[in-house]
């Protein structure tokens, strides 16, 4: 994915914010649809906030997770290579996000408890800056992360690389 494409993936889930999606629906869409999968947005409603609003993890680290997972997660409990992969993943976008943005609270970030502080039902004239620094990073992330994956991948299926 060269700048451009993020760019343009940025201001498209930052549309998508606007229009009434939380922060885990968001950077969840942004990834999913970066990497042509159609997954519904709404396994991820439940995060927005800081899991249902309750300023804990970031909602946008959480699609971030989830969206790892559904690209290379496992499906068998068996599946363990899946399962260091999606770890291996998920543990580089948390370091990546906690570096940035200093914490992996939401109500940290923000400065307030999302339950109390501003409510927001469709859409929005504008979002925090905080939140968006958020999602920005989630999803950069995110997407940095799951290319280097592939990079590999396609590397270790032609032979490139050895064990």
């Amino acid at each position: 994915m060269d700048y451009e494409d993020l760019v343009r993936i940025m201001e498209q889930v930052h549309a998508k914010r606007l229009s009434g999606f939380n922060c885990a629906e968001g950077v969840f869409w942004g990834v999913t649809r970066s990497i042509d999968l159609e997954v519904p947005v709404s396994c991820v409603t439940g995060f927005g906030g800081g899991i249902g609003r309750s300023g804990s993890v970031c909602g946008a680290l959480c699609g971030a997770i989830a969206a790892a997972g559904v690209y290379s997660g496992r499906t068998a409990p068996e599946d363990k290579q899946a399962k260091a992969r999606c770890d291996a993943i998920s543990r580089a976008i948390v370091r990546g996000f906690v570096d940035e943005m200093g914490t992996e609270m939401c109500r940290e970030i923000l400065g307030y408890m999302p339950d109390i502080g501003p409510q927001h039902h469709g859409p929005r004239r504008e979002i925090n800056p905080k939140c968006k620094q958020a999602v920005t990073v989630a999803l950069e992330l995110a997407l940095r992360e799951i290319k280097a994956d592939q990079c590999r991948d396609a590397k270790a299926s032609s032979g490139e690389l050895q064990e």
